[in-house]
């Protein structure tokens, strides 16, 4: 097992190598990377506590603001969640290393060693005074554990094969040796239909590959015409979308690979290497800046590229492929789309936007009828005097005018045959 404590761990940001061998030798199983639950603490009061004073200087700037103009003003205060921002950063830990918990004889110990400033704990002068600090340390130092000053010689007596190491650079020349992997090699343990399957399963938590799934727009590329072969697409054929999710898996092709590293961990090598991905399939999504509100919601065959870092082991075949990060899609360019997978039909896409609105429909016409079983005959009037006691009834006998004027707008224009 690796323990790490905060020092070590401030200094690796999460979109980086050393990241990634953290998460190398946590997934080769070879070794535990862990932190006590104390440090998991520490790393994410460094991320909100400083988010919190901006908040605090914010909410200060609003009210310095409202109390400047020669009128009465009540400025809305920026709001901010704690609980989420702590979970936000103890998630993307998460990622990186697994919480050992620190025992309450641990904690207790910790609190007598600050008290009697005992190592390794100690006082320091401030302003003139001094304080005792270093119960948190000596916690980390329980949880985890050369010649140490009583009493921490004692903590080690009994633990063999105990090593202590003060800088990352030392993890990783133990832990994680380089090696060479040939391209090849490389290539094909990427192309098979298990690392398809992982790189699937990402694509399906970055992109929200259902409708109702939310996620971060992105842009994708649309062709305009019909064109029988993608090597004739020119950059006048393409338009961009925002699309909002993939509204089924898309296909998948790797395009390219580059900074290809190896590391031998325990008996196998572990590859890491940033790979190209093109994606083609249904998107939802909008024309930006597209004037008729009947055609702005679409459902269109469009094309991405996907770059991700990927960790898989050439020398264990069925060890799954780990993405370890990624990044934006980026819009497909005319020669990317000479090696994009086939694209869905304009009439697959119409097929599901049929479907979609059907489903709203039913929604819709679902929702009219409970209302109506709850309201009955009511006359508006009785509601707003509050001649029943069913609350909450005024609001919702009004939201079937919303929900119809919402379904009106989505469905578009009639369909016309062509005499009409």
């Amino acid at each position: 097992m690796i323990i790490l404590d905060t020092c070590i761990l401030e200094k690796v940001p999460f979109d980086s190598t050393s990241a990634d061998l953290l998460k190398t030798i946590q997934t080769s199983g070879v070794d535990v990377v862990a932190v006590p639950d104390i440090v998991m603490i520490e790393l994410t009061s460094h991320r909100v506590v400083p988010q919190r004073e901006k908040h605090e200087k914010a909410v200060q700037a609003v009210e310095n603001f409202a109390k400047s103009l020669p009128w009465p003003a009540k400025a809305p205060k920026p709001t901010l969640d704690l609980d989420r921002l702590a979970l936000h950063w103890q998630k993307r830990w998460e990622e990186v290393v697994t919480v050992i918990p620190t025992s309450p004889a641990a904690l207790r110990e910790g609190i007598r060693r600050e008290s009697m400033a005992l190592p390794p704990c100690k006082r320091v002068e401030a302003s003139g005074d001094t304080h005792k600090i270093g119960g948190r340390d000596a916690a980390i130092w329980l949880t985890a554990g050369t010649s140490y000053p009583y009493p921490m010689d004692g903590d080690v007596d009994n633990l063999s094969n105990f090593v202590h190491l003060t800088t990352f650079t030392e993890l990783i020349s133990r832990f994680a040796a380089r090696s060479e992997v040939d391209e090849t090699v490389a290539l094909k343990s990427l192309t098979s239909p298990e690392s398809e399957k992982a790189v699937l399963r990402a694509a399906r938590m970055a992109f929200g590959i259902h409708h109702r799934r939310p996620t971060l727009p992105f842009d994708v590329s649309v062709i305009r015409k019909d064109i029988v072969k993608y090597e004739d697409v020119s950059a006048d054929d393409l338009v961009t979308v925002m699309a909002h999710g993939f509204r089924q898996a898309p296909k998948l092709r790797l395009d390219a690979v580059r900074d290809l590293t190896a590391h031998q961990i325990g008996d196998h090598v572990w590859c890491s290497v940033t790979a190209r991905w093109l994606l083609a399939g249904l998107v939802s999504g909008e024309r930006v800046g597209e004037p008729s509100k009947y055609w702005r919601d679409l459902i269109l065959p469009a094309a991405t590229t996907w770059e991700t870092r990927v960790l898989f082991s050439p020398t264990q075949p069925g060890t799954p492929l780990t993405v370890l990060r990624r990044w934006p899609p980026q819009c497909a360019t005319p020669a990317e789309f000479a090696s994009m997978p086939e694209l869905p039909s304009m009439a697959e896409a119409e097929m599901e936007w049929r479907k979609t609105q059907r489903a709203e429909s039913v929604r819709g016409s679902q929702f009219v009828q409970d209302l109506l079983g709850e309201i009955g005959d009511t006359p508006l009037s009785e509601l707003r005097d509050g001649g029943l006691p069913y609350t909450g009834a005024l609001a919702r006998k009004s939201a079937i005018e919303r929900q119809f004027r919402n379904m009106m707008m989505h469905q578009g224009p009639p369909d016309l045959d062509e005499d009409e």
